[in-house]
């Protein structure tokens, strides 16, 4: 009978011991999630671009204007473009003008890297030409990052940005590539 009583009191004790090793302290914390377009969400590791996002001095990390003017961000924007699944940030940036308007860029971090050292992986609208693109917006629609500005074309004053430009790039195989450029008259010389 004793050999049975330490049985019987053994075994109860053993499943407690077993259901005590699964308690929820050693689950895993849940990770932070941000919402991107979409309504997908990314899991997003502390203090990376995708988890501060709009919250960066972003004036610290674009690239400087080349005659020493002030840089201007216009718009900052989340969404991940890259297909990672971390909210990249797209920023918008231009040099305050002494004369006339100074054209922007838009220059994309990847939303997993440090906000300490954000990555560029890409400047769009460097290659431009003669649009002279002023960003009014930027936006991330159906995995594609939008832009809206104002410029001028060949028939336009270089100093009034008369025409609407909206551009449209996708992220693939490790390079932006533009898949839309529209434009559409302004007679109001710019965004106010």
């Amino acid at each position: 009978m004793s050999k049975r009583a330490v049985l019987l009191t053994t075994v109860p004790m053993m499943a407690i011991a077993l259901v005590a090793g699964c308690t929820s302290d050693s689950e895993p914390e849940p990770q932070p999630t941000t919402a991107v377009e979409g309504g997908a969400a990314a899991v997003d590791k502390p203090n990376t671009v995708a988890s501060i996002g709009d919250k960066v001095t972003w004036e610290r990390f674009v690239e400087p204007c080349k005659s020493g003017e002030l840089v201007v961000v216009q718009d900052v924007a989340a969404g991940d473009l890259t297909g990672d699944g971390a909210a990249d940030a797209a920023v918008a940036r231009a040099c305050e003008g002494v004369d006339e308007y100074g054209p922007s860029t838009v220059e994309v971090f990847d939303g997993a890297s440090s906000v300490d050292q954000p990555k560029r992986v890409g400047t769009l609208l460097s290659d431009a030409g003669t649009d002279k693109p002023y960003v009014d917006s930027v936006a991330f629609t159906g995995g594609a990052l939008v832009i809206k500005a104002n410029g001028v074309d060949e028939t336009s004053d270089a100093a009034c940005p008369e025409v609407v430009f909206t551009y449209q790039y996708k992220f693939a195989d490790g390079a932006f590539k533009q898949e839309k450029r529209e434009t559409v008259p302004d007679e109001t010389c710019g965004p106010e």
